[in-house]
């Protein structure tokens, strides 16, 4: 947090030091992002990211797109568009008044810009074999959507999942879900009513993400698989952190 001095923004260790929460999924030999937020061109360099063929969005705010318009580093060297898939209210507002300059005709290109293709989806989808379903939930007042996708569920930054959706988060080997702070929150989970929902849901696996500098990792972690620990569930959970690399 710019300007904070608390144990968290000083901490050494590097669990600590986040950039905006996404997931990019290596499936076969194709490339696919969760959201593109801000810190999208720094987490790319870090991590070596070579190409980028599909983007699913949960939602506009700033933290989950504005990394988009680095996308143009990998559609210089594509004959097609990359396909940017979300909710359709979304994908007209990241058009209208975010990225506007990327689909208006007339407008001066300078050094280029990403090719995109907006794609809204309601129902299931399928990516290079594999079946995506949009799950829908709520950011504050926001709809948003999250995924399930092979066995795996993942929803940043939500507040509150409806019935329906939680019906189909049952069963699963991993699930991935907001979990900002230790106190309640308006428009995010907090770690108690995530770890609640983990019990509920009994998935395989679950690590929280989107964690705010009020979360120390190793303190919240030690709490999290310590018997009489305050976070200590049944469950097999963690808190992901930045570079985490898992196989489902």
């Amino acid at each position: 947090m710019i300007g904070c001095s608390c144990p968290t923004c000083r901490s050494q260790d590097p669990r600590d030091h986040r950039t905006n929460a996404c997931v990019h999924l290596a499936l076969r030999d194709r490339s696919i992002l969760i959201d593109c937020g801000r810190d999208f061109r720094q987490q790319a360099l870090r991590h070596g990211l070579q190409g980028v063929d599909y983007v699913l969005l949960t939602h506009t705010h700033f933290d989950h797109v504005a990394g988009i318009d680095d996308l143009r580093a990998y559609t210089y060297h594509r004959e097609e568009p990359i396909p940017v898939l979300g909710m359709a209210d979304h994908l007209q507002y990241l058009r209208r008044y975010i990225y506007h300059y990327l689909f208006d005709e007339g407008i001066q290109q300078g050094g280029g810009v990403a090719r995109l293709a907006l794609v809204a989806v309601q129902e299931r989808f399928t990516l290079e074999g594999v079946m995506f379903e949009p799950l829908e939930a709520f950011h504050g007042g926001l709809p948003v959507l999250g995924y399930r996708f092979a066995g795996c569920a993942y929803l940043s930054d939500v507040s509150r999942i409806p019935p329906g959706t939680l019906q189909k988060l049952y069963g699963l080997d991993l699930l991935v879900l907001d979990a900002l702070r230790h106190e309640p929150h308006p428009t995010h989970l907090s770690l108690s009513e995530a770890l609640e929902l983990v019990g509920e849901l009994k998935p395989r696996r679950a690590f929280l993400t989107h964690m705010s500098h009020e979360v120390l990792h190793a303190e919240v972690e030690e709490a999290l698989t310590t018997p009489g620990g305050r976070y200590c569930t049944a469950q097999e959970v963690h808190l992901a952190y930045d570079g985490l690399s898992l196989e489902v």
